[in-house]
């Protein structure tokens, strides 16, 4: 169906020499949600995967363009892979970084109003963000956030949505071009929340089904569009007989993947 999330085969994905130059759909004149406040929200942690990470930065970009950042110092050494994405040192947060019981209070408070205002809440590859912060505040044992209540917005799931049959990579940085949006900064949380909002609305902007739906609907259509998304992923790793598993829960994973 056209407009739809459909699998291809990944062993005949064409060579990027062969592939033609491809531009993103105009940006059309169609109201939606686009033209209301969300929020950006980003983390940066000492792992890959997100119950088992540290959250030493996080960011909140609101609206009218103010931003409330954290830099936490986690008291463990951060690995040395995870600086080379990021830039945290240890020196860095055993300088400047809060203690995490007291920032994640208040970034878990932050978020808690943000759900209770009803504002949508943008991440790029939310599972991650969402997942770590859930584990992170139970670690503390600081308040959970209601994320059942919460609508988030994704456009990592937003893209490949709307663009089923793309070869040319899904990090920020990649799509952050296709869409013309300025990154800012690499894995600086407050630049990669920006860029998430900046690109959840350039796709509403240019695919009227997607600005057109609620937020919550959206929010309920992500899961379903994430799960199929993973399944066909997890299809691929088992044809080439790649021991990895793809979760398909989102936005807060309950089981760690193998």
């Amino acid at each position: 169906m056209a407009g739809r999330w459909s699998p291809f085969h990944h062993g005949c994905v064409p060579a990027r020499s062969a592939r033609p130059t491809r531009t993103a759909p105009p940006i059309g004149a169609h109201a939606g949600w686009h033209d209301l406040p969300v929020v950006g929200f980003d983390i940066e942690g000492t792992h890959d995967q997100p119950m088992d990470t540290r959250i030493v930065s996080a960011a909140l970009v609101y609206a009218d363009g103010t931003t409330a950042t954290w830099l936490i110092d986690p008291g463990m050494p951060i690995p040395a892979r995870a600086t080379d994405i990021h830039g945290i040192t240890d020196a860095m947060v055993r300088h400047a970084g809060r203690p995490p019981r007291e920032a994640l209070a208040e970034l878990g408070t932050a978020i808690g109003k943000l759900i209770a205002d009803n504002t949508p809440i943008v991440a790029f590859c939310a599972h991650y963000d969402i997942t770590a912060l859930h584990t992170e505040l139970a670690r503390h044992d600081l308040p959970p956030v209601d994320w059942d209540q919460a609508v988030i917005i994704d456009p990592s799931i937003l893209h490949k949505e709307v663009e089923p049959r793309w070869y040319d990579g899904w990090k920020l940085g990649t799509l952050c071009r296709y869409y013309e949006i300025d990154p800012g900064t690499a894995h600086e949380a407050a630049s990669d929340a920006r860029a998430a909002v900046e690109m959840a609305v350039s796709i509403a902007a240019r695919h009227q089904r997607i600005a057109r739906m609620r937020p919550d609907d959206l929010h309920r259509a992500q899961v379903t569009w994430y799960a199929q998304q993973g399944r066909d992923l997890q299809a691929y790793f088992d044809r080439q007989g790649r021991d990895e598993t793809v979760g398909l829960e989102w936005p807060r994973e309950t089981r760690r993947r193998r």
